[in-house]
């Protein structure tokens, strides 16, 4: 039922473009402000703990209820309403069109802009030149893609909708659109971050316990995805940027799959090759990757 139910998303997903009718996160605010308010936003460990743990718990408990009662009807569209839930925000063919049109006129700073507002992987590298901003482009793009699917129903499908909601909170936990205080400040975030080090980026990501927590998430869909990306492209370059760094404990995922991609369409630098195509090509990439698992995982069920 899980393969059904995902499928059903997807088909939603691609049909809507975005899913704000059901993606809705007051609720994750007021929840959010609350733990702050019993001081728990102060420790960080226990406080992303309950977070996180407590509406996914309550999940877990209202299946296994609807399921002692036989209501499965019932929990089939409250699974699929969670897992609408759990993908990703925006609409990404506007996103995608924006940062495009972005790149025509060598708007770089914009195009960062309008990437980093719907991802955080511009935490991640070097932003001083604009090499570095188009790097992060490059790198945003794949992992916007990989979050706002591929993983999502990678956990649906083997642990259902729990572990599903546990990484959308996990993102979410850090996304600066849940921060009150930082409400409309991505530009001014976006200048500091340009002028800071990296090394302070990267101690402040390494200080972040959700992100930490989400790099674990993403671990195994990301080293699986890049295989995939492998097999309908470049094998040999993607594997062997893949087997350079599978195990590597020191890059973000985004990193890890911007490697990955450009081995799979045989890039060597992406500053170079950044343009309007190459992000088709990503995207048509991404795209092939995503159908393959779901062949792959169709015929899991049918095997099983």
């Amino acid at each position: 039922m899980n393969f059904l139910i995902a499928l059903l998303a997807i088909i939603l997903l691609e049909a809507y473009s975005e899913l704000g009718f059901v993606q809705r996160d007051n609720w994750l605010r007021r929840w959010k402000k609350s733990l702050s308010a019993l001081g728990l936003g102060r420790q960080r460990v226990l406080g992303l703990a309950v977070f996180v743990a407590v509406p996914v718990i309550l999940l877990q408990l209202l299946l296994v209820s609807l399921a002692q009662h036989h209501l499965g009807f019932v929990s089939f569209f409250l699974e699929l309403l969670i897992l609408l839930y759990a993908l990703g925000r925006g609409n990404m063919d506007a996103q995608i069109a924006l940062f495009t049109s972005d790149l025509k006129s060598d708007e770089l700073q914009a195009a960062f802009h309008n990437v980093g507002v719907v991802d955080t992987s511009y935490r991640e590298g070097r932003l001083e030149t604009a090499e570095g901003i188009k790097e992060q482009i490059f790198a945003a793009l794949p992992y916007r893609m990989f979050e706002r699917t591929f993983v999502v129903v990678f956990w649906f499908f083997f642990f259902g909708a729990p572990a599903a909601l546990a990484y959308r909170l996990l993102a979410l936990h850090g996304d600066l659109k849940l921060d009150a205080s930082l409400d409309g400040s991505l530009d001014s975030s976006l200048k500091s971050s340009l002028h800071s080090s990296d090394d302070e980026r990267l101690d402040s990501r390494r200080e972040s316990r959700a992100v930490k927590w989400l790099w674990l998430m993403e671990w195994l869909p990301a080293r699986l995805l890049s295989l995939t990306l492998g097999l309908v492209g470049n094998f040999s370059q993607a594997a062997g940027a893949t087997r350079r760094l599978l195990f590597s404990r020191s890059i973000g995922t985004s990193t890890f799959l911007r490697e990955a991609v450009f081995g799979a369409l045989d890039q060597s630098q992406a500053s170079d090759a950044l343009t309007p195509q190459l992000t088709s090509d990503v995207v048509s990439l991404l795209g092939r990757a995503m159908t393959t698992w779901l062949v792959i995982i169709a015929v899991l069920v049918i095997l099983a």
